[in-house]
């Protein structure tokens, strides 16, 4: 049976976690810090190691440095794909080896931590892939929950770690009611559209918090990572079973109008008008919110922004509804 959704227990209380580390003291740090919240945690201490750990017992988590001698974090990855009941995956590497973080996301890895790290950050990562995999072991029983209210649950998980982050505190149910009314505006499915807003941003789970508050905008690494955030985000809400209007919403959400987005640099009428519709939403929502690098906008402000990103970042028709959205409630920009 998979585990209760409940709220008495935190998301690793009772999971059985393999941390993969050569550095035996980094390991001793990670099994520590997550026997605190009640995981039940075994290290090995290589990857020949930690693949006769993974093939020897089940477990729900594994956490693994991606260059260790002999038999690589990678080759764990591609352990865990061939398991029965593969754990969720956590990878742990160095700012040099972004490349390599970038290729085990693009494998179905679920999060990753960048060395040197705060032990704080491991938690919040490894309760993240567990709070997902309790969704995901829901959705597949087929009995307990139908898709849409495990797409809900989950948005209930994305506002909870929102709600720790000052800077993105209600940034996602900002955009579903955003969405929403534009939706109805431009004769779209607003249903649709408030539940691929309410999970839009689930990848960026998998960003630390520290990477995002970043004084003076984010460094390179940071931004090549976070590109990868709708696509991550996307396959996360396809396994729950998310419809495919949804997924595509959720995976093109950071296109741009001239092609200019990303991840696939999608222009004009190629992306999904469900996606043109969330990305204006959350574009919106951010501006009405501050950031670490400046301080939230006034609301004459984003209505010039969108003004100026017509035919640029947004869609005529998105731009259009947008500010009769606006205009008859101005409160939204509150």
């Amino acid at each position: 049976m998979p585990p209760s959704l409940g709220p008495m227990s935190t998301p690793l209380a009772g999971r059985r976690v393999l941390v993969v580390d050569d550095e035996r003291a980094i390991a001793a740090v990670v099994v520590r810090r997550l026997e605190l919240d009640g995981a039940v945690c075994v290290a090995a201490y290589s990857g020949t190691e930690g693949i006769e750990r993974l093939t020897g017992e089940p477990c729900d988590l594994l956490i693994t440095d991606i260059q260790m001698p002999g038999k690589s974090g990678l080759d764990l990855v591609q352990c865990v794909q061939e398991l029965a009941e593969p754990p969720s995956v956590i990878v742990m590497a160095a700012h040099s080896e972004l490349a390599v973080v970038v290729e085990a996301l693009a494998r179905g890895v679920d999060g990753y931590v960048l060395k040197p790290f705060d032990p704080e950050l491991v938690a919040h990562e490894a309760a993240v892939a567990m709070e997902l995999r309790t969704l995901r072991q829901v959705a597949s029983a087929g009995t307990n929950l139908a898709a849409g209210t495990t797409l809900a649950v989950l948005g209930e998980v994305v506002s909870a770690f929102e709600r720790a982050d000052p800077f993105r505190a209600g940034f996602s149910s900002r955009t579903a009611r955003l969405a929403g009314a534009i939706g109805q505006v431009l004769g779209l499915d607003s249903d649709r559209l408030v539940v691929a807003a309410r999970v839009h941003d689930v990848g960026m789970l998998a960003v630390p918090p520290s990477e995002l508050h970043q004084g003076g905008g984010m460094d390179r690494p940071t931004q090549h990572l976070i590109r990868v955030h709708p696509t991550l985000g996307a396959r996360w809400i396809e396994r729950l079973g998310a419809d495919r209007a949804i997924v595509a919403a959720v995976a093109a959400h950071q296109e741009r109008f001239d092609g200019n987005g990303y991840p696939g640099g999608l222009s004009g009428d190629d992306i999904p008008p469900l996606a043109r519709t969330l990305g204006t939403a959350a574009a919106i929502a951010a501006m009405c919110a501050a950031r670490p690098w400046r301080t939230r906008r006034e609301p004459s402000s984003v209505l010039d922004e969108l003004r100026a990103g017509r035919l640029l970042q947004f869609g005529a028709a998105e731009v259009d509804a947008a500010l009769d959205v606006l205009h008859r409630s101005p409160a939204l920009l509150a």
